[in-house]
């Protein structure tokens, strides 16, 4: 963490911001297992693959926050914890 008034220049800056995104890609690994996992017990407990409530739930805190960009981001990241079929 960084003092006030400490001067920063351009590159820690950026590499700040590679730090946070490799902690977002670890975030976004983790969250695709547990997608996964549930998807699994559902799809063995006779369920379908996917809950749309749930996934509605998702979605609307991303969007309260970011607008129609956070929807954006939301679908991406529940298509791509979603996966396909052979891959869960």
């Amino acid at each position: 963490m960084r003092t006030e008034g400490e001067t920063v220049t351009v590159d820690e800056l950026r590499a700040d911001l590679d730090r946070v995104d490799a902690e977002i890609r670890a975030l976004f690994e983790r969250r695709r297992e547990l997608s996964q996992a549930v998807q699994r017990t559902r799809i063995a407990g006779g369920g379908p693959r996917t809950d749309l409530t749930r996934e509605m739930r998702v979605i609307s805190p991303y969007a309260d926050a970011y607008g129609r960009q956070g929807t954006a981001i939301a679908m991406a990241l529940l298509e791509i914890c979603r996966g396909t079929s052979s891959a869960v």
